[in-house]
Order: structure tokens, then C-alpha cells, then sequence
């Protein structure tokens, strides 16, 4: 099935976030900042989901010239179970009023460091990284991926896989 001719609300004006949608459908997105209904810094798989999740009935909801609603969050959560690290997380929810189906990007270990400063000075992961970057708005950008990998892997890659992943049951034929 063709996407081309769909149209995708964007809960965020997030750049790197609007160049995913773009990557994964080659449809540019309607941007409209809606609230997640979560914290700044996201501490969780499921606070990280439910962002997404609010973001993609909101955006829904406001545009009614959209068939589909996507939120797309980044957010930290802690493997306590087999490594003892912080993950850096994406994730996108795809609504279109009726159905739910979550996309998710790859998990990527970030510094301790980074996790306990967030922690300990209730700042969000972009404000380090763009400190140890040296730049600004870097979560418009590359993020802490580009930042990390040397650009090898940037936000909006990231993304873009969590799209693909949430919107593929909307027009695939095996489901």
C-alpha cells in the first residue's frame, strides 16, 4: 500500500524528530507541540511509552485532516537485571483513533555519568550533551547518538526505525 498519500500529525516541532517521520514515510508531517503528560526526562520504559502514547491521541485529536497520530519519545531506563546501565531509549506510538501499535528504536548504553547528573540535577540528557558537545539544540540534531557514534548514528535515524516499526501494521498486508 502507497503512504504517500496519507497524512501524519507529529506531536512535537522537534527537528530531528519531524526528519524521521520524513525518512520513514517520505510524507512531511504536520507539527503541532502537544503536552506527554510525563517529566522532562523520561526514567522509564513505560514513562517513555506513555509520553508517546499521549503525544499520538493528542496530535490526533487536534488535526482532523490526519489519518494518523504519532508521538515519538526519548527517554533513560536502567537494566538492573544483566548489565547495570543506563539505556537511552526512542519510541514512537501511531494512533489513528481506533488502533495503538508502538515502534521502538535501538537501546543505546549512555556514561553513568550522564544518568547521575540527570539524576542528581534534575536536568533532561540533552542539556550534557550539549555541554559536552560543545553546541546547542543538539536534540534537534545528531542527539547523544551523533554525539557518541561521531554522527554514525543520529537522532533522527533512530526515530525513523521506531516509526517504521509503529506504522507498518497500518498498511501491511500480513496484519
Amino acid at each position: 500500500m502507497d503512504i504517500s498519500a496519507w497524512r501524519f500529525g507529529l506531536g512535537t516541532t522537534n527537528g530531528a524528530k519531524r526528519l524521521a517521520v520524513q525518512m520513514a514515510t517520505g510524507v512531511e508531517p504536520i507539527c503541532l507541540s502537544v503536552p506527554s503528560g510525563i517529566s522532562d526526562q523520561p526514567m522509564s520504559e513505560d514513562e517513555t511509552i506513555t509520553g508517546a502514547i499521549n503525544r499520538a491521541r493528542a496530535v490526533l485529536a487536534a488535526l482532523p485532516e490526519v489519518q494518523i497520530g504519532l508521538g515519538l519519545e526519548g527517554g533513560l531506563m536502567y537494566d538492573d537485571r544483566f548489565t547495570s546501565q543506563w539505556y537511552l531509549i526512542s519510541v514512537c506510538a501511531a494512533w489513528n483513533g481506533k488502533q495503538l501499535f508502538l515502534g521502538k528504536g535501538l537501546s543505546f548504553p549512555i556514561p553513568n555519568l550522564a544518568a547521575e547528573r540527570i539524576k542528581q540535577e534534575k536536568i533532561e540528557l540533552h542539556t550534557i550533551i550539549d555541554e559536552w558537545g560543545k553546541t546547542t539544540n543538539s536534540n534537534h540534531r545528531g542527539g547523544a547518538y551523533g554525539l557518541f557514534t561521531e554522527d554514525r548514528v543520529r537522532r533522527a535515524d533512530v526515530f525513523r526505525d521506531a516509526v517504521i516499526a509503529a506504522i507498518t501494521p497500518f498498511h501491511s498486508p500480513f496484519y
